[in-house]
Order: C-alpha cells, then structure tokens, then sequence
C-alpha cells in the first residue's frame, strides 16, 4: 500500500513522513477528530476505498483543502479501543463486510495519538451502506472526496468480481502458448515469475509503451537479453533469448509481467559433491532473475504511474526429486535436498510505488517460501536469506537510462 512497512510497525516518525507526502486524494483520506460525525462517515469512506483502489485513513491530522497541516501531534481518543469501534460500526453497516486494517500509533505528545486504517482494493466489490441501498467510489476532491455509484459503474464492479482471477488466468495462459512458440521447453525445471495488479481490471500501460520499454538496448541487458529485438503482441510486447541461455520476458498492458527460465544444472564433481557425472541444482541462483525482473516491474511502475497493489508470485516448475544444493552463497552449508513436490510456490503483494524500494524485502519474501520446502533439516530464516539477497543484488546492478 502507500506504507513503507506493515501498518502495524509505524510510529510516529512514519505518520509525519506520510502526511509530507500525501495529500488528500482518491487513495487517502484525513480526518481531525474521531467524534460521532466521523464515526458516521467510516462506513461511507472505507467502503468507497473498496470499492475503488484501496486507500488510507488517517485520524488525528488537521487539513486544509486536502493538505495536512503542521504540527501533527495526533488527538486524544476518548474512546478505549477506537480500533474495535471502527470494526463494530463497519461490521454493522458495510455489505458485505470490508477487510480491514486498523492501528492506534503513538504521538510524540504524550497522550495523543493517530488512528490509521487501511483498506485494500476489494475482489468482493461493490460494498453497500444504508441496509444495502448505496454504493459510493471515490473521486480523489478533497471537497467530495465519495460519490454514488451509477448504475454503470455497478455493472463494472460486479463484473470485476467475476473476472478479476480470470483477466489474470487468461494474460498467464495466453503467454504460456507464446513462450512454447518462442522455443521455451515446459518440460525441464523452470523458474516461473508472475509479476502484476493484485486486481488486473484495466488497461495501466499502454501497449506502445510497453513495446517502447522494452526496445531500449541498456533495459534488455538488465534483464539478461542481449540480442536487439522485441516482439509485439495484442496485449503488449515481450523478450526471448534462447542462444547461451533461455529466458522469456512478456509484459502486458494490464501492468502484467510473465518470465520464464530453465533451471540450469551443475555437475556434482564442479561443486566437489560426490558423484562425477551426477548433475545438481544450486537452489540460490535464481535469486538474481528474481531481483531483475522485479526490478524492471519496479520501475515500470514508476515510470508509468501505475497505483495498485501488486502480487508476485514465483514458482519453481517440475523440480520433484531433483536435488539441490544451498551451500554456495549461503550462511549454512548443507548437503543437497529435494522436494517431493513438482511445484514449489511463493507469493506476497507490495505496494506499485514502493516496489523499486523494496526488491530486496520481497526477493527475501519470495526466497524464504520457494526455499521451505526443501530437505529435513531447517529451512533458512529470512534473516540468513537476507545476506544471500544483498550480494546477488550488487552484481545484477546495471545503470538504466534516465527516466528509467
């Protein structure tokens, strides 16, 4: 979301940061008090989030015209626990009922405090008030921040329930047959990269611009293509090296980043594992398409605006009964391992406009799902992935051009 961190980590520091930043707009909302007036409201201002992009609500700062005001020193909550009251009052009056998250941080002056609460774009979509008569959106006015929902836009939202996972499924399934098409085999172990909106619902980037950003020569090498050539596609434009070594990149116009690389295998005699001809897997080598192909979605993000929560998702395919090895790279030496598993899966969601800040943490994420299901012994924590991350990162860093 438009946090850096989980809400449940801020302090006060983060909420000031916040307020500098932001102003009101169609994704956050501010309100000064937290009397009978506002609790009224919550219903009308987290369900209208929901119902369009997710956004942010944070009580205890002052605006003007939509901008916050200094100093921001939080209010005194008379209520006991304003979180449980938020969860009473929206639990009573949004239909169906909205996923929230909700946190009382501290103010520097003691005694005060800020209440955030944060709501994600919705799948559940359109959420109703007034015994499910009404169903507001926002507009991003900081004068008339909600507005109803015309029978169109309701349409819309309900067609976004049914067709949020197929919109997704399909752009995955269509780029799988071109992927086949430009040689990528399906039947080896792959590295599989899912990159895109939690909720692929419109066009964020258009197909000229997709095609644009990848024809640039300094952007392809990035990503490990080399060879001059992009090809265009209805929904966008994609990259495919098959000469030293298979990859696959497709980027559609719905924000949506598919990459597809087979898992290169290692004699067990290279790595002075027993057995001459027996081939192995280094499980840390993928770690570094991972930071590059989140890299570039970062990126695309930014250069692009694009506002949403994005999902990335990584699997590695066909990979049952191979063994790998952990102990190049990493903090603990182990003895290969393998998974009876033939797909092993990760996923997380971030925030599009902090992606490009946050590689590291969501490569970390992705490593630490990826790496469970391997071997007897314990899995590697976070914390000893996070060394492996870092120095991987620093040798997949290329200079992009500007505006990059």
């Amino acid at each position: 979301m438009l946090f850096s961190k989980p809400i449940s980590d801020l302090d006060h520091h983060d909420i000031e940061e916040f307020c500098t930043r932001f102003r009101e707009n169609i994704r956050v909302e501010y309100k000064s008090t937290f009397d009978d007036s506002v609790k009224r409201k919550l219903p009308k201002t987290l369900s209208s989030f929901a119902n369009s992009y997710g956004g942010v609500l944070v009580i205890g700062v002052k605006t003007t015209s939509g901008v916050p005001e200094e100093p921001f020193e939080g209010i005194a909550f008379q209520d006991p626990e304003p979180r449980l009251t938020v969860e009473n009052v929206c639990r009573d009056n949004i239909f169906p009922e909205v996923l929230f998250y909700a946190q009382l941080v501290p103010s520097q002056v003691s005694g005060k405090a800020f209440l955030v609460i944060q709501v994600n774009e919705s799948p559940k979509a359109p959420h109703a008030i007034e015994n499910s008569t009404q169903v507001y959106v926002r507009t991003g006015d900081s004068a008339s921040p909600t507005k109803l929902a015309d029978m169109a836009l309701l349409e819309r939202l309900f067609l976004r329930r049914r067709e949020v996972s197929w919109r997704w499924d399909e752009f995955f399934a269509e780029s799988s047959i071109l992927a086949d098409r430009a040689g990528i085999r399906k039947d080896v172990p792959l590295l599989e990269l899912q990159i895109g909106p939690l909720y692929p619902t419109d066009v964020v980037i258009q197909r000229e611009k997709v095609f644009e950003f990848l024809a640039d020569d300094l952007r392809r090498r990035a990503l490990g293509f080399y060879k001059n050539e992009s090809f265009r596609h209805p929904a966008g434009a994609l990259l495919s090296r098959d000469d030293e070594h298979a990859r696959y990149l497709n980027i559609g116009e719905l924000g949506t980043i598919h990459y597809l690389e087979p898992l290169e295998p290692t004699r067990c005699s290279d790595l002075g594992l027993d057995g001459a001809t027996d081939m192995i897997y280094q499980f840390w080598n993928i770690t570094r398409p991972i930071i590059r192909v989140l890299t570039a979605a970062g990126h695309l993000a930014l250069t692009h605006s694009v506002c949403c929560a994005l999902q990335s998702r990584a699997r590695l395919i066909n990979v049952s009964k191979l063994r790998f090895t952990h102990s190049r790279g990493s903090p603990v030496e182990t003895l290969p391992v393998f998974t009876l598993s033939a797909v092993a899966p990760a996923w997380t969601t971030c925030g599009s406009e902090l992606l490009s800040t946050r590689i590291k943490d969501v490569t970390v994420e992705l490593l630490y799902q990826l790496r469970w299901l391997f071997g007897t012994q314990s899995p590697h924590t976070r914390d000893q992935i996070r060394p492996i991350v870092e120095r991987e990162s620093k040798l997949c860093e290329v200079p992009y051009p500007t505006g990059f």
